[in-house]
């Protein structure tokens, strides 16, 4: 049997699987023990099993396999052994060069090679309304909507993306993408991820959790802050029910991507516009939504206090829990700093591009700016939560450990 026959069987089907699988030792139609061995030695193939990963079928990494382990794996008929054509065994087939990450691909490189772009390639989705984004803080997904889904149109489905960072004095946020996600992508899109690749790769680097999650299938610990500032307005209606006054906030929402307000997720491209637009959101979810019934309503160990002023007008939602807080809760700690003027300073910033005419521009200094208010309205909601709790009524209601801790709650 000749020795390019059963390179040429790895290579075939490497090329042609749906995702540059290896050839199963079992399904091979050439196998020649010696010839595989010789291959190994010649640097032509490399053989996997599942001795060495869960998956033998997909080669994700360098393994860097001894070849030693390597030719038992192919002597082995009984192993779930599969083979691979190396880089220097591809060295010569015919290549797409409309698809560059397919190229990559039929060139031999691994699946989960991370590639590193610029976070502005995501605006493209984000304000599309054709598209669906999945946004989990750390990594996220991107998938055309059902209704707008066509066989034949230039279909884009990004399965992971990973949060990622450029190094520097400052935050500056990338995204970063397996390999075989963006060799699935038709040419024309594969073409404009390009235009967006960042030159510069080893200065980026991916938010540990994207690693942990989808190469070792590890539970990522840290919880995102916007996921528990809405866990924390959960808790804190199920109080004020157990106190029996109306609930603080008139809507609650779920952490699932699809519950949460559009919106509310790390801005990805730092400009002004962007940063207002977010602050439109945290004032509708945190000011806007605190329901005034709350504080008119007596209750055990609680007095309510009247809607009108001394002139007759509205008080508004946060003078009247500034006054509610103040005149039911004995505490040390200053109240209108820890609370007031958090949510304050939400309103504070959104009046500036509901009152004046402004400028959109890039600043990179955005990132710092959202993380920021972020921090300070996650503590001033928690701040209600932790004053609420020590109602009499309220100390029973079952609170999740991390939210007690407040450990490991991160910004992305």
């Amino acid at each position: 049997m000749k020795k390019n026959v059963v390179l040429q069987e790895i290579i075939d089907f490497y090329l042609q699987s749906k995702d540059f699988n290896g050839l199963p030792i079992y399904q091979m139609n050439n196998y020649d023990k010696e010839e595989l061995l010789n291959l190994i030695d010649n640097d032509l193939i490399e053989a996997i099993s599942e001795k060495e990963v869960l998956n033998p079928h997909i080669r994700g990494f360098n393994l860097d396999i001894p070849k030693d382990i390597q030719k038992n794996n192919a002597s082995d008929l009984e192993s779930h052994t599969c083979f691979y054509p190396t880089e220097k065994a591809l060295e010569g087939v015919k290549i797409d060069y409309k698809s560059p990450y397919t190229i990559l691909m039929q060139k031999g490189r691994e699946q989960f090679d991370i590639i590193f772009f610029d976070i502005e390639i995501l605006e493209r989705y984000i304000n599309n309304p054709k598209f669906l984004i999945m946004d989990n803080g750390y990594r996220g997904s991107i998938c055309i909507r059902d209704e707008y889904y066509d066989d034949e149109d230039d279909s884009e489905y990004i399965k992971d993306y990973g949060m990622a960072y450029i190094e520097g004095e400052k935050l500056t946020r990338a995204v970063a993408i397996f390999l075989i996600d963006l060799a699935k992508l038709s040419p024309k899109i594969q073409m404009l991820w390009k235009a967006f690749e960042l030159k510069n790769q080893n200065r980026c680097k991916v938010n540990s959790g994207f690693i942990k999650n989808l190469i070792y299938g590890e539970w990522v610990i840290d919880y995102w802050i916007f996921h528990a500032i809405i866990d924390e307005m959960i808790i804190i209606n199920k109080q004020c029910e157990s106190m029996e006054i109306p609930p603080l906030f008139s809507h609650t929402y779920g952490t699932h991507f699809f519950e949460m307000p559009e919106g509310y997720r790390n801005i990805f491209l730092p400009t002004m516009k962007n940063y207002y637009d977010f602050v439109l959101v945290l004032e509708k979810m945190f000011v806007h939504n605190i329901s005034v019934k709350t504080f008119q309503k007596d209750g055990f160990l609680i007095k309510g206090i009247e809607r009108k002023d001394s002139k007759g007008y509205d008080k508004g939602s946060l003078v009247m829990l500034s006054e509610w807080l103040n005149r039911n809760i004995k505490t040390s700690i200053n109240i209108d700093e820890i609370i007031i003027n958090p949510l304050k300073s939400i309103r504070k910033i959104r009046q500036v591009p509901a009152h004046e005419l402004t400028s959109n521009k890039y600043d990179i200094d955005v990132y710092k700016k959202q993380n920021d208010l972020v921090i300070e309205t996650y503590r001033a909601i928690r701040g209600i939560r932790l004053l609420f709790s020590n109602h009499p009524k309220a100390n029973k209601i079952e609170i999740p450990e991390w939210l007690v801790t407040g450990e490991n709650i991160v910004c992305y």
